[in-house]
């Protein structure tokens, strides 16, 4: 093992690396993206494409060996009297990971808006029209969730997710044949090997790009498993931000020639949009049901019921913790998700 001092030293190297990008990326915003969104975009897609000759995510199977690694690391410190030079080894570890996390794909954060890559030009609207947009997103679910597959009990039935990969990668190419900023998605999206333990964390999906790999967990509730999976896949063009990744997933599940993730793709746009209007007028949220058909009134009931069987602490802290990540970021926590209703409310604006 390494003395504590030069651990220190590397680790220091690694944060001053890390810091000067960073600031580089804030000075320089038009220099540093004019390349380093396709090194990025380029880069995880080699990784993921390598990568996705296996089934299961790969960075799984590192973590679990990092974590075996490190603990047996710590016995032999203990017994050795090394304590210390245990601490510098996490800190020069952790600092790395930090550093190649923002080379490659991390200051994705700071690039500009999504609209603005795809020339999307986002407006303010009143709450007049989010209200209206709503009600239409409610609308065209509503039209969709007739068509969809169910089980005896009348559950959506989603298809693997391996089968959910081809289709949402099918559906980015179709964008990516109109903008070529929707190309090159990741190859595949994984099942995760650890789901119970993801619900458990109110996670339903990962894309790691150290391993340019895109995850999502079969616990997820059925009829949001498709927008997930293209939420995913979002992530793998380059687009970092949770809120613009919701969009993307909107635009590849209605873009589907798939009657599920079109489904999937409106049910998630109107709870986005009514969850934005039930924080400011409750009664206004509540009337935006009667938009809604039986069915889809169901689908929702059940959607409520299957995610309150993972409700606990560790969800709690799980949460904490990737909110403080978004936060980082200038992102607004986990509220950063709802900021997607700026755009689904302009694409609405758009079209009518």
């Amino acid at each position: 093992m390494k003395k504590p001092g030069k651990r220190l030293i590397w680790a220091g190297v690694f944060a001053l690396i890390t810091a000067g990008t960073v600031a580089l990326a804030l000075l320089l915003p038009g220099f540093w993206f004019s390349f380093y969104t396709d090194f990025s975009h380029y880069s995880i897609y080699f990784l993921g494409t390598v990568l996705s000759l296996c089934p299961v995510p790969v960075w799984e199977i590192l973590l679990v060996l990092l974590v075996l690694t490190m603990i047996g690391c710590l016995v032999w410190a203990v017994r050795k009297h090394r304590i210390p030079g245990f601490l510098a080894m996490l800190l020069e570890i952790n600092l790395l990971g930090v550093m190649l996390f923002m080379l490659l794909w991390g200051l994705n954060h700071f690039a500009p808006p999504i609209g603005e890559q795809i020339n999307l030009n986002v407006r303010k609207y009143s709450a007049t029209q989010l209200e209206q947009a709503a009600a239409w997103y409610a609308e065209q679910a509503s039209a969709l969730s007739t068509q969809v597959k169910r089980d005896a009990g009348g559950e959506v039935v989603p298809p693997s997710i391996s089968e959910q990969s081809e289709t949402a990668v099918a559906a980015y190419k179709l964008l990516g044949a109109e903008n070529s900023r929707f190309k090159r998605t990741a190859p595949v999206v994984k099942p995760l090997m650890g789901s119970t333990l993801s619900a458990e964390m109110g996670t339903t999906g990962i894309y790691l790009c150290l391993t340019g790999e895109a995850a999502v967990s079969t616990k997820t509730y059925g009829l949001t498993q498709p927008f997930t999976v293209c939420h995913e896949l979002g992530h793998s063009l380059a687009v970092a931000r949770e809120d613009e990744a919701n969009y993307l997933a909107f635009l590849a599940c209605r873009a589907s020639e798939d009657e599920l993730f079109r489904y999937s793709g409106y049910y998630c746009a109107f709870l986005y949009c009514y969850n934005a209007i039930n924080e400011e007028n409750p009664d206004v949220a509540a009337g935006l049901w009667e938009h809604c058909s039986e069915q889809m009134r169901k689908d929702s009931n059940q959607h409520v019921s299957h995610d309150k069987q993972f409700e606990g602490s560790l969800r709690d802290t799980a949460q904490s913790v990737n909110d403080t990540y978004l936060k980082t970021f200038n992102e607004a926590g986990v509220k950063s998700y709802g900021l997607v209703v700026d755009y689904l409310v302009t694409e609405y604006l758009q079209n009518h």
